[in-house]
């Protein structure tokens, strides 16, 4: 699992998505400013120029008592309401910049090498991409908003201050709030330090919480078969443990902020109080002086909230960097071969590779297959059968060597063109939570239905289809569950057929079949091997009748190749394997 790093980029620096949501952005700080000099600077002048009049003991009247008493009123419904509308616009723009981060990332995790899977499980990249934008998201609203407000009411309480201050012609109290101001700074930049570093850890518990769940679900008829449910209890337990100490960490640093604030600012109140005093001020004076020191302080105990978020979405940035900052290995060449339908000739030209460094897994790897033949890979496991399978799809690059079909490397056609030529089954197949045909229809998004049908009756499926509830329209359940193992095998097999390339790859795709439709299935693929080039990793040698000709692997070599009939007659490991099956058979 890929550890998390601090990462150089900054959270303002996805606020780059707000290039097309200019309105929005214009709205929304423009109202922050409105509310946030209403607020530090309106409301102070406001009380003090209504109080001063309407307590000075002389007697008011008509138009200027309505005036006096409606004024903060009109000053508080223009600070709600531009606090709404700054609210509200800032939201919307959060929005916008948390969609486009998702598809960001998505779009990244779509061109990634396959190898970045293996060190990110699927649960670790849902908790980066997923859990971690919602942190964002979340945090994001209040950043933009405040970051715009509090300032503004901030500066709208020092103008006051200074306001004052010049008409009392003493500048105590403003000196004594900015003296005031680095105090409140150093706490706030520690804390928020140390918050990045828990808020990253509480979210790596998250992560090993959805991973503990997503193992649970994948394999729960071995845990209730081997009656592992309370242990399946307690390792979930930890992990939840886990999460809730990092998260009362990060909520500990997170409160911390707001009382240290208070403390000071109680300080500072209280000496304007008896300076208030000692001075003599007019009571209009002191409210206003009041109300601007408290939306002063109220502003810097917001930042200090504000910081702590930035922290926490930061940390968040960094887990969501180690998978932006994932490089692309296999890069779409810069003038790349225009390429349409492939005849299907393929050769490896001293193929080597290796997933880690100095452990080969294809060795000088040199051989052809020629458009039109079927061939067969065998071998243990681990030899390199399904390794050979990804150079030709181009799911890795080759170390050393070329992978060639028609004579054009394939590192010189785009990837979108090189794999609309192939059909891939594999052992595994994925289906969607969704209708059969729309599980057909992935080999080809324009088919008609005509040919989606032809697809499943050459893959042996459009039998048991149409004995289901409601035959292609018929819900398959997540992962195909409703289906038994060869059905999803048929479905799989279906969409290949379907797709119609020059190029067909099957991985073990028969493996779950019984005899009668794995029959079925080898006369289906015999025919269409006429125009094709079939290539089938396989265990079973039953099939072998079919296979032009044997590819057998063994440490990432081939070292021996022919018909099947010829690789029997001496004394091959191709012979040795298939000796030991018909021994396990019987």
């Amino acid at each position: 699992m890929r550890e998390c790093r601090m990462s150089t980029r900054s959270l303002f620096g996805y606020f780059r998505f707000l290039s097309d949501a200019k309105k929005e952005v214009a709205i929304a700080v423009i109202m922050g400013v409105v509310y946030g000099l209403s607020s530090g600077f309106g409301v102070p002048v406001i009380l003090k120029y209504s109080s001063g009049i309407l307590f000075s003991g002389q007697e008011v009247k008509g138009t200027v008592l309505i005036t006096l008493t409606l004024l903060p009123m009109v000053v508080m419904w223009i600070r709600g309401v531009s606090g709404l509308l700054s609210s509200y616009y800032f939201a919307a723009c959060g929005q916008h910049i948390v969609e486009e981060l998702r598809m960001m990332i998505f779009k990244k995790i779509q061109r990634l090498h396959l190898g970045f899977f293996n060190d990110c499980p699927p649960s670790e990249l849902i908790s980066r991409s997923v859990n971690a934008s919602t942190i964002i998201q979340t945090n994001l609203v209040d950043i933009s908003h405040d970051i715009i407000t509090q300032p503004m009411a901030l500066l709208g309480a020092i103008i006051y201050l200074i306001y004052i201050c010049i008409q009392q012609s003493d500048l105590v109290i403003l000196l004594l709030f900015l003296a005031a101001l680095p105090i409140f700074i150093f706490p706030i930049r520690k804390i928020g330090q140390r918050l990045r570093k828990k808020s990253g850890q509480m979210q790596g518990r998250t992560a090993a919480i959805i991973d503990k769940l997503n193992h649970n679900l994948a394999a729960i008829k071995e845990i209730r078969a081997f009656g592992l449910e309370e242990q399946e209890v307690v390792c979930y337990r930890k992990a939840c443990h886990g999460f809730s100490e990092a998260f009362l960490k990060v909520i500990k640093y997170q409160l911390i902020i707001s009382p240290i604030v208070e403390v000071i600012s109680a300080i500072g109140v209280g000496f304007a109080m008896f300076y208030a005093y000692e001075r003599n001020l007019k009571l209009e004076i002191f409210m206003s002086l009041a109300t601007a020191l408290y939306f002063g302080y109220d502003a810097i105990k917001r930042l200090g909230d504000l910081s702590n978020k930035i922290q926490n979405s930061m940390a968040a940035v960094d887990r969501i960097e180690v998978i932006l900052s994932e490089p692309e290995k296999i890069h779409d060449p810069e003038d790349p071969i225009s390429v349409d339908k492939l005849h299907g000739d393929i050769a490896f030209q001293d193929v080597s590779f290796a997933y880690l460094k100095n452990r080969d897994v294809l060795k000088k790897l040199t051989v052809t297959m020629q458009h039109g033949k079927t061939y067969a890979l065998v071998g243990s496991s681990g030899a390199g059968k399904s390794t050979f399978v990804n150079m030709v799809l181009r799911f890795f690059d080759p170390d050393r060597g070329s992978v060639t079909i028609d004579g054009i490397d394939i590192r010189a056609m785009l990837k979108h063109d090189l794999r609309r030529n192939i059909a891939y089954v594999p052992q595994d197949p994925t289906l969607i939570n969704d209708t059969v045909y729309n599980n057909i229809i992935w080999g080809k998004l324009d088919a008609t239905r005509e040919e989606v049908i032809a697809a499943t009756q050459k893959a042996y499926a459009h039998d048991f289809i149409m004995q289901m509830p409601k035959g292609y329209d018929t819900l398959i359940g997540e992962e195909g569950n409703c289906l038994s193992g060869g059905q999803q095998q048929r479905i799989a097999l279906a969409r290949a057929f379907l797709r119609d390339c020059p190029i067909l790859i099957f991985d073990e795709a028969t493996s779950a079949l019984d005899s009668e439709s794995q029959h079925a299935i080898y006369m289906a693929i015999k025919s269409l091997a006429r125009n094709k080039t079939i290539i089938m990793i396989s265990h079973r040698f039953s099939m072998m009748s079919i296979v032009d000709e044997v590819f057998v692997f063994s440490r990432g070599e081939i070292v021996e190749q022919g018909s099947h009939r010829d690789l029997l007659m001496g004394d091959t490991l191709y012979r040795k394997l298939y000796e030991k099956q018909q021994v396990m058979k019987s």
